[in-house]
């Protein structure tokens, strides 16, 4: 067994079969693994890795989810809890009282499978799209504060990218946001009003940003990298 270094998932771990034909790979303790035939040439590998990029970052993903009947989900104003129903057994319904949104799964679904773990997570999903105009107020104390604004908020359902400035100064925040903390929040508003005097990520901008932020850039950067999502990305 060898490795090699990739800038995205770390250090993968080669392993040569005799019997094998083709390049197979999988995730296991947050490691990639990958068994190859023998006389696999390096560029023949690394290509094979980016073919199957996208699919290994899902994968990865779903693993680092977990759901379970009466977990409780904190969001920005409000809150999700899982529950489960015996009306329907192809759906998951939602019901609201208060400030709490309830999914229930139906009875006696596994949502430890990969399966039940992306029908959930894109359950969550539809309730944070729901639930997202409750960004809008937050982002707009910002921009009062700031004394910056854009031509207008709009709402999206990204998860990669969670905000985004247009040329015409339309800030756009994903629906998503409302899993983060409120001090993630508004790093990725000012982020995004940044954008509004640089329109690039020089370090001007990130001067700004930092500024914007009284000089916690970095470490809500990193706080951000850090977030355990409770969907899959």
């Amino acid at each position: 067994m060898y490795y090699i270094d990739d800038k995205e998932f770390g250090k993968i771990f080669i392993t040569v079969r005799t019997n094998m034909r083709n390049i197979t790979m999988r995730w296991k303790g947050g490691s990639l693994y990958m068994n190859v035939p023998p006389g696999t040439s390096m560029a023949n590998l690394k290509q094979a890795l980016n073919d199957l990029r996208p699919k290994l970052r899902l994968s990865r993903t779903v693993d680092d989810v977990s759901y379970h009947i009466g977990q409780m989900i904190e969001c920005y104003g409000f809150k999700i809890v899982i529950g489960e129903q015996t009306k329907y057994h192809d759906k998951i319904i939602f019901s609201k009282s208060d400030n709490v949104v309830t999914a229930s799964a139906p009875r006696g679904i596994d949502l430890t499978t990969h399966n039940s773990k992306e029908w959930m997570s894109r359950a969550l999903k539809t309730v944070a799209h729901n639930e997202a105009a409750r960004l809008l107020p937050l982002a707009q104390s910002v921009t009062a504060r700031l004394g910056v604004a854009p031509e207008r908020f709009e709402i999206g359902r990204g998860l990669r990218k969670l905000g985004h400035c247009t040329p015409k100064r339309v800030i756009q925040l994903s629906a998503n946001l409302v899993f983060l903390p409120k001090d993630l929040i508004e790093y990725i508003i000012c982020h995004e009003l940044a954008h509004l005097t640089h329109m690039n990520h020089s370090p001007q901008f990130h001067s700004l940003v930092n500024k914007y932020v009284n000089g916690l850039e970095k470490a809500l950067e990193k706080k951000l990298k850090a977030f355990k999502w409770p969907v899959i990305r």
